[in-house]
């Protein structure tokens, strides 16, 4: 998620030069008074065209765009007042995404492109959220950095059991883990199925309500939550899609229509060189 926003960065103000004075794109000035241009339309069009045509290029989706600058000089300088996306089936490190949607909530966003990396000359603050299918989740976990979760769980549950691979299923609204494993001394691969929600503590998403099937036997459900928490798909699939570039935060995560709803922040720090 944080890689688009560093696409919007980079391509926001392509093509565009900068002519105006450094004190004509501080928060006062452009703040602190009304600002008429006749081309200030177009160059947000301009702007809008080209973030438009990189995403594609990037994510191959195409999205809705809103942006909005304060004056033509300051939008070709690297000042903006707003700006907001929304994309469908988004590709994003080898996973479709169904939505994703982000907004800016600072309405004073200054960076400074001319720079090799670009400088983030003001802090900013990004809303956005997402909606994560089954197919999304299990195509992350299909990816090798989830082999390092499966063999640290093992690391734990051996000699008991040991885990091949987990997948999830989302039904009724409800999230299912649906964990492969096999028992010492054997080669028969069984399946274990637990149903669980989820919540945000302390910005990580963690299981709770955890259920499973009396065919199990008596299996205690804390000891389910902490195998559910240790392979944790969801959590994955989110770090999957963090570049960590920027510091971000999830704050809710829920079912709806069967995806998985996941909203949160993402901060951009100011910088100096």
């Amino acid at each position: 998620m944080k890689k688009v926003i560093a696409i919007i960065f980079c391509l926001v103000f392509f093509g565009i030069s900068a002519n105006a004075q450094v004190d004509k794109n501080s928060k006062e000035y452009l703040q602190g008074k009304s600002h008429f241009t006749l081309l200030k339309p177009f160059t947000e069009y301009t702007v809008k065209k080209s973030i438009k045509t990189a995403l594609k290029k990037e994510t191959n989706a195409d999205f809705d765009i809103k942006f909005e600058g304060y004056t033509t000089s300051s939008i070709k300088n690297g000042v903006f007042k707003y700006i907001e996306l929304e994309g469908e089936d988004v590709k994003y490190n080898d996973v479709i995404i169904p939505y994703v949607h982000l907004k800016s909530l600072t309405d004073y966003n200054y960076i400074d492109y001319t720079q090799s990396p670009m400088i983030f000359k003001s802090d900013m603050t990004y809303e956005y959220e997402l909606l994560l299918s089954e197919d999304t989740i299990n195509d992350a976990l299909k990816n090798s950095k989830y082999n390092k979760t499966i063999t640290n769980v093992n690391k734990i549950a051996y000699p008991l059991f040991t885990i091949s691979g987990a997948k999830i299923k989302l039904a009724d609204n409800k999230l299912y883990i649906v964990t492969s494993y096999n028992l010492p001394l054997t080669k028969k691969e069984r399946t274990f199925i637990a149903q669980s929600d989820f919540e945000v503590v302390d910005g990580k998403i963690k299981a709770k309500n955890v259920s499973i099937d009396t065919a199990y036997g008596n299996l205690g459900l804390n000891k389910v939550a902490n195998l559910i928490n240790y392979l944790n798909p969801l959590e994955f699939t989110m770090k999957l899609l963090d570049d960590n570039k920027h510091k971000g935060t999830i704050e809710n995560v829920n079912i709806v229509d069967n995806k998985v709803k996941v909203s949160g922040k993402i901060y951009v720090k100011q910088m100096t060189k």
